[in-house]
């Protein structure tokens, strides 16, 4: 199913570099008390040395522990797990406010690197970004996300020179507990990043393993006008993610690959504006936007083996059509990154179309849990609903579809299952008002046309069976049949 992601943020007051600078440093005093409460997690990864080699040897119980930490997580959203945290949006103290797209690749590194620590927890991107550029009660953000600390930190960009400010606070009492100040230059911003990944790790009394997502020398583009190009398409890819905004954001991976053909970030980039173009329904070439999608998943994976992002976009390319296929590469995302959202929601997806409803509601529970106000969440529940629908959980489903329209009403799938569901309970009076909700946005929607878009994500028989009682439910509900 297709998703719009829009996120209107209100101005916020400047931050003045001096003070974020003092803020920053004037809570050093109480690293040793603070860290000391979470002392117990170095036994999480026992005698893990950090490095790949180690990575290797113990991935599996690596991978379990993590998948533990987010099903707790899960479970008992009212308990802050020991290890958990939000990277917020650093602030760009540029004198050029369109180096925002800078600063914002830099938080989106760090929250993918943390990602991977073992039994962390750490809030999706999406829902860290809706806090970008508000006024924030740290006690409160804490509460509202249940979790213990978050990372906060500020950019400056002077040309090729680059000085990141950073800070880690205790959230229940509000305090910085380390801050420090890192300088590199954009050249090598892969390696800044690095320094700053580690020296959190050690804070937070964990052993930072080195995956291969980001560190190998050998991916990294040696071009800083290729990589500048990536970012602006992550950036772009990141905003309304609208069909216009998702092919500038192609545009400006396509520039980055002409700069440096063998730029890892770009081919991910290029092949999630392909996957989502596939997904949307909005690809002028179905077959050859999945197979380029996929093939430039694979040249990225083949430098870069342990890349969560690629194996997810791979799935997103494979779920249109061939949802058994995809399953193994969410799979694979998730047990490098066990935080990683939008592949459990993915995975809860390709469940439903592979025939497996049941398994659905688990991976997209735990993408809610992680990114609970992902500007995604909506699609997120809708795909609850129809979970419920396929295993004829009638109540469940409108529950979930109505939660849907709350969020965003301009989403018009949800009123689809809504007249459905109604339709197959002899609720037509409600099903009546679900089809005008329908026919507002799409005056074409018939039977049959959705009939044949929705087999074509799907050829698994016990998916289309039940598809089938949901189109019996449409024709009850009063949509026409073509």
């Amino acid at each position: 199913m297709t998703n719009s992601e829009v996120s209107n943020e209100p101005p916020d007051k400047p931050v003045s570099d001096r003070n974020l600078k003092n803020r920053l440093r004037a809570r050093v005093q109480f690293i040793g008390g603070a860290l000391a409460s979470i002392a117990a997690v170095g036994a999480v990864v026992g005698g893990l040395a950090g490095y790949w080699n180690v990575w290797k040897t113990l991935r599996t119980d690596v991978f379990q522990e993590g998948q533990k930490t987010q099903r707790e997580a899960a479970a008992r959203p009212d308990i802050a797990p020991r290890l958990s945290l939000v990277v917020l949006p650093f602030a760009n103290l540029s004198d050029d406010a369109e180096q925002d797209y800078f600063a914002d690749g830099i938080t989106t590194d760090l929250t993918t690197d943390l990602a991977q620590m073992p039994s962390a927890f750490v809030i999706g991107r999406g829902t860290a970004f809706t806090y970008k550029k508000k006024p924030i009660d740290l006690k409160t953000l804490g509460r509202e996300l249940g979790i213990r600390w978050a990372v906060q930190g500020a950019v400056r960009r002077n040309g090729d020179q680059v000085r990141v400010n950073i800070s880690l606070t205790d959230l229940p009492s509000a305090r910085d507990v380390w801050s420090d100040r890192f300088d590199g230059d954009r050249t090598n911003l892969a390696a800044l990043q690095d320094q700053i990944t580690a020296r959190l790790a050690r804070s937070l009394n964990v052993e930072l393993i080195r995956a291969e997502s980001r560190r190998n020398e050998a991916d990294r583009s040696k071009n800083p006008d290729s990589v500048d190009f990536s970012m602006r398409g992550w950036a772009k890819s990141y905003e309304n993610r609208s069909k216009t905004d998702i092919a500038q954001a192609k545009g400006l991976f396509d520039s980055a690959l002409q700069l440096d053909p063998d730029n890892v970030d770009a081919m991910i980039g290029k092949a999630w504006c392909l996957a989502a173009a596939v997904i949307s329904g909005w690809s002028a070439s179905l077959a050859e936007d999945k197979r380029t999608a996929t093939d430039l998943a694979d040249r990225a994976l083949s430098k870069r083996p342990a890349s969560a992002l690629a194996h997810n976009v791979k799935g997103d390319a494979l779920r249109v059509g061939h949802p058994e296929e995809a399953l193994p590469e969410y799979d694979a995302a998730i047990e490098i990154d066990p935080n990683f959202p939008v592949a459990y929601a993915g995975k809860g997806t390709a469940l439903i179309f592979a025939g497996r409803a049941r398994e659905a509601f688990s991976p997209i529970e735990l993408a809610l849990r992680i990114s609970p106000k992902d500007p995604a969440a909506f699609a997120w529940h809708f795909n609850l609903c129809h979970a419920h629908m396929h295993l004829r959980e009638y109540k469940e489903a409108i529950e979930e579809c109505r939660r849907t329209v709350n969020m965003n009403n301009s989403f018009w799938v949800p009123y689809v299952d809504l007249i459905a569901a109604y339709g197959t309970t002899g609720e037509l009076e409600q099903a009546r008002q679900a089809l005008a909700e329908l026919t507002k946005q799409r005056p074409d929607f018939t039977v049959e046309w959705w009939r044949q878009l929705v087999y074509s994500f799907s050829s698994n028989p016990q998916f289309r069976r039940e598809f089938d009682d949901l189109l019996d439910g449409l024709r009850k509900g009063g949509v026409r049949e073509q």
